[in-house]
């Protein structure tokens, strides 16, 4: 058996209040694993999502990045390979540089692409977020549907191999889903790819649910 993504062992994660957000979690990501959990504020699935990202810290216990028990501040072991696709609520983009530019940057920086062939693969991904007019533009300071959408495109264009997606700030319009479905349903083809994936009905599609809540993370039904 393949060795786990993620692993949490007896894992406290607290609130910026100080609530204790988790308490002696123990679970898993396998690779290759498709999880949806249904989101809703406070029940913890952001949280989960930035602990598999390597942002948040535990307060108490130890977390496993593919194989490599996480120290405080250190990145993800997926970054700097450009393999993990970090899918934010706000969209997580630079605001001072153009959706194109923040889709580029880290196939030229991580992938060794040239300008060039960055910003081609970048604009193929983008047209398929249905963003293809809009590539000049900048983000939005606080995020939108089309920050959201560019850094789904972002995460595709890298070839991520771990997606923690969580769900849009203010949500997307008809047109915006079905392309963030295609964009997904392509990257769920890879049996080496794993998804992890927060909120969004349409979202419950693509993967087994997973039920959060009372600081623990436990299976649910088959989508």
């Amino acid at each position: 058996m393949p060795e786990p993504l993620v692993v949490m062992e007896a894992v406290t994660l607290l609130s910026p209040e100080g609530r204790p957000v988790f308490r002696d979690l123990h679970w898993r990501l396998d690779r290759g694993a498709r999880l949806h959990a249904p989101g809703g504020a406070g029940g913890g699935c952001t949280a989960l999502l930035r602990l598999c990202a390597g942002i948040a810290e535990p307060a108490e216990g130890r977390i496993i990045l593919d194989g490599v028990a996480h120290e405080p501040g250190a990145p993800h072991p997926f970054l700097a390979r450009g393999a993990l696709g970090w899918v934010p609520s706000d969209g997580g983009l630079a605001v001072n540089l153009s959706l194109l530019a923040n889709v580029a940057l880290p196939l030229r920086f991580a992938l060794n692409q040239d300008r060039r062939e960055a910003e081609r693969t970048a604009l193929g991904w983008l047209d398929q977020a249905g963003l293809g007019e809009r590539v000049h533009e900048r983000p939005a300071v606080h995020g939108n549907r089309e920050s959201w959408m560019a850094s789904l495109a972002r995460a595709g264009a890298k070839g991520s191999r771990l997606w923690l997606v969580d769900r849009p700030h203010g949500g997307l319009d008809l047109a915006s889903i079905q392309a963030a479905e295609r964009i997904l349903a392509q990257a769920a083809q890879d049996p080496d790819v794993t998804l992890l994936l927060v909120g969004g009905d349409w979202m419950a599609r693509l993967g087994s649910h997973l039920q959060i809540g009372n600081g623990q993370v436990s299976p649910g039904r088959k989508a």
